[in-house]
C-alpha cells in the first residue's frame, strides 16, 4: 500500500469521525426539550393557578436562558399576575407568588368593575389624597363594595382604613405609567391638570388669539 493511499484513508476516517460528531451534536440539540408550564384555559388577574387551568408541556429547547416558571406551580398555590389566554407559556413574571389576603373595602363612586380587573386605590384624609394600593386584582364587586387581593403583610393596614371610615376611591388601571405621587391637595391637582404637567388628554386646547388680517377694499374708480 502506497503512502498516498494510506494518507487518503486516514484523512477519510478523520472526516467521518468529525462529521459524525457534528451530526450527533445537531441531533442532540434538536431533540432537547424544556419542561414548562402553560395555561389550559383563560385566567384572570388574581385567579388561583390549579390543575384545572394550567398544565406542563415540553417545548424545543432554544438554548437561551428564558425565564420560564419551572417550579411546582400547582403546589405553590400561586395566582395569575395578569390575564392570560389558553396556550400561553408561563414565565416567572406571570405568577404572583406573594402571600395574598382578600379584603373588602367600600369605594366612593367606583368605576364599573368585574372579576379579574385591576385597580389603583386612593385614600382621602381631610383635604389630602394619596395612593394606597397599586394594581390590585378585583375578586368581585357589587355597588360600592369591592373585594380585592392585597399583600398579606398589608392586611392589617387595609382593615384599619376600612374601620376608620376613610374615603376610598379607585381607578381602573394596569398601574403602568402611574407616578409615585405624594399626598396632594386640591390645588396641587388643579396645578397638575391645568399646567404643563398635564398630558394631551388633560390640557385645554389653545387657539390662536391674533386677529386674521383682512385685505383692505380697493377704491372704486370714478368715471371721468
Amino acid at each position: 500500500m502506497s503512502r498516498n493511499v494510506l494518507v487518503a484513508i486516514v484523512g477519510l476516517l478523520v472526516f467521518l469521525i468529525v462529521a459524525g460528531a457534528v451530526y450527533l451534536q445537531i441531533w442532540a440539540s434538536a431533540s432537547r426539550t424544556d419542561l414548562v408550564w402553560a395555561v389550559s384555559r383563560s385566567v384572570q388577574s388574581g385567579d388561583l393557578l390549579t390543575a384545572d387551568n394550567v398544565h406542563q408541556v415540553r417545548i424545543p429547547s432554544s438554548g437561551d436562558a428564558w425565564d420560564f416558571f419551572t417550579g411546582d406551580l400547582v403546589g405553590a398555590h400561586a395566582r395569575a399576575a395578569h390575564e392570560m389566554s389558553a396556550a400561553t407559556i408561563i414565565f416567572k413574571h406571570d405568577v404572583e407568588q406573594r402571600d395574598l389576603a382578600l379584603v373588602t373595602i367600600s369605594l366612593r363612586t367606583p368605576p364599573p368593575l368585574a372579576h379579574g380587573q385591576t385597580i389603583d386605590v386612593y385614600a382621602q384624609i381631610g383635604t389630602q389624597t394619596q395612593i394606597v394600593g397599586r394594581r390590585l386584582a378585583v375578586e368581585q364587586s357589587s355597588g360600592g363594595t369591592c373585594s380585592i387581593w392585597v399583600p398579606a403583610q398589608n392586611e392589617p393596614s387595609w382593615i384599619t382604613l376600612q374601620a376608620s371610615n376613610v374615603a376610598l376611591y379607585a381607578a381602573q388601571s394596569s398601574g403602568v405609567g402611574v407616578p409615585d405621587a405624594r399626598a396632594q391637595g386640591l390645588q396641587d391637582a388643579l396645578n397638575t391638570l391645568g399646567g404643563s404637567g398635564a398630558g394631551s388628554m388633560g390640557t385645554t386646547p389653545r387657539f390662536p388669539t391674533s386677529t386674521p388680517s383682512v385685505a383692505s377694499p380697493q377704491p372704486t374708480p370714478k368715471k371721468p
